[in-house]
């Protein structure tokens, strides 16, 4: 078909030459020649010519349209997905090639912080192992469940940030499916970002030092996220505008916390630290600066729609109910759910800004500046393209805190429809896709991209890379080994109540 087609306008442009060139060697008539009559044959005939004239016009426009083009035209291919005609020869860890020795394709969707890593690794997975082509898309967490839900997408693995998404998926997807999606005790964990918070400098001494002053009391999701708000609040006398955290000044003066000691002034008139043994802590921002920074403005993604939301609510929820304690949260949740929900609706009510995930919570809360937002709730990963972008501006107006309590995003990899019988070739490509990112050397490179190793117990110290992020970037407070404590995380069932508690107290969907 595509030769008659190339032969055919080949004959479209000769006709189309020749017939230019006729009309270029015609002679125009002399005014002494007689004036005769056309007969119909030459009307005819002039007709049949430009009709003609028109469709090679036409031809060749719809030529140039096609692309202009006598070759054959290559379509494009997905990201990262080449297609081969000879594999060559395959290490026997990639397992077969694909029937009739083509490439198998695996789909995998993964969490947007772990992009950079998984495309360089996936680029150079796919050199050693030719039998195997990878296709990958980044997706928010509850944004690729959502489609997985509505059947739009149904990859080959899913790698979500928290496992608190695989959680709410696996019981949203049993409301609607007897159809084993995935095995949540069969995940495994591929690299490690504890959830932290970033805050501007200034907002940060001040927020270090109220927490050492309340060594004793419930806990940082509870006093900083919703500060000097009490735990079974009044709303009768409440606007909705003011159903906010409390302030800054109110929440320091209700703590009290302590002011670095001064210096020790000797006999000489010199200056000597009051311990010598360690530095000096910096200043507390005074009262008059405390007052002026107005309400507590530490922000975090919506929960539902963002796995650092759901895992902020969580935490908040866990510390509300249970006083920190390690007890399972739903019980608690039957009991109490509608004084977490009074207290939720006091504390964040008034808010109107709720970003739908924390990457872009992260990307953009420190363009609006402290007049916005003091801080923000998100994951270690996300930070260091801030931190990389400050250091390059020599400035360090912000810092990283690690609360005591947190979770830690494992991003768990999960082969999905494990029991589809149809998919099984690519499943076990898969599985040789994920035993190469279990690799020490592919884990050690997750070093670079901000992630800690899954699968590697070993310092960040220790790792002789060319970039460290962990290591160039701790005056912003990194810590290469923090100490955190990580409490249960609840269920699925919890999870929905606790999106519809929330929904209820803030009116949002």
């Amino acid at each position: 078909m595509e030769t008659a087609i190339r032969i055919g306008l080949a004959l479209a442009l000769s006709f189309l030459v020749v017939a230019l060139f006729r009309l270029g060697r015609r002679k125009p008539a002399s005014r002494k020649d007689p004036v005769r009559r056309r007969g119909w044959s030459s009307i005819l005939g002039n007709a049949l010519f430009l009709g003609a004239l028109w469709v090679v016009v036409g031809v060749i426009a719809a030529f140039m349209a096609l692309g202009g083009n006598l070759v054959d035209a290559v379509p494009p291919v997905a990201e990262l997905v080449e297609v081969r005609d000879e594999l060559g020869e395959a290490p026997i860890e990639c397992g077969p090639p694909g029937p009739r020795g083509q490439p198998t394709l695996v789909e995998v969707i993964h969490s947007i912080d772990q992009g950079p890593w998984l495309t360089q690794a996936a680029s150079a997975f796919m050199e050693e192992c030719p039998n195997v082509q990878l296709q990958l898309t980044a997706r928010d967490d509850f944004d690729a469940a959502s489609a997985i839900l509505r059947g739009e997408l149904r990859p080959t693995l899913w790698a979500p940030a928290e496992e608190l998404s695989l959680r709410y998926l696996e019981i949203r997807w049993g409301e609607q499916s007897s159809e084993s999606l995935f095995r949540i005790d069969e995940r495994r964990p591929l690299v490690r970002s504890p959830l932290v918070a970033l805050l501007h400098e200034e907002q940060f001494r001040a927020l270090q030092a109220i927490r050492e002053a309340d060594r004793d009391g419930v806990g940082f999701w509870v006093d900083a996220l919703c500060p000097t708000i009490p735990r079974a609040p009044a709303l009768e006398d409440v606007l909705q505008e003011d159903m906010l955290p409390g302030t800054w000044i109110d929440w320091y003066l209700q703590r009290k916390p302590a002011q670095p000691a001064p210096p020790v002034v000797t006999k000489k008139g010199r200056a000597a630290a009051a311990v010598p043994s360690k530095p000096a802590a910096p200043t507390i921002p005074t009262p008059d600066a405390l007052r002026s920074w107005g309400r507590v403005k530490l922000g975090f993604p919506a929960p539902t729609s963002s796995a650092g939301g759901i895992a902020t609510l969580s935490l908040m929820a866990r510390q509300h109910l249970l006083a920190g304690g390690a007890g399972d949260l739903a019980p608690a949740l039957e009991r109490e759910g509608e004084v977490l929900q009074r207290w939720l609706r006091r504390c964040n009510a008034g808010r109107d800004d709720w970003f739908a995930s924390a990457i872009l919570l992260t990307d953009h809360v420190f363009d609006l500046g402290p007049k916005s937002y003091d801080g923000v709730i998100t994951y270690e990963s996300l930070v260091f393209p801030i931190l990389g972008r400050l250091q390059s501006e020599h400035l360090g107006e912000v810092r990283v805190y690690y609360p005591p309590t947190t979770y830690v995003a494992e991003h768990p990899a999960v082969l999905m429809w494990p029991d589809d019988e149809m998919r099984a070739r690519e499943l076990e490509a898969a599985q040789h896709w994920l035993q190469y990112l279990e690799s020490e050397a592919v884990q050690r490179s997750a070093v670079s991209y901000g992630l800690r190793p899954g699968r590697l117990d070993r310092p960040l110290s220790a790792f002789d890379l060319e970039k460290n992020p962990f290591l160039d970037l701790r005056r912003f407070g990194i810590e290469l080994d923090p100490e955190l404590s990580e409490p249960p995380r609840p269920d699925g069932s919890a999870l929905r109540k606790l999106l519809e508690l929330w929904r209820d107290a803030t009116g949002r969907s």
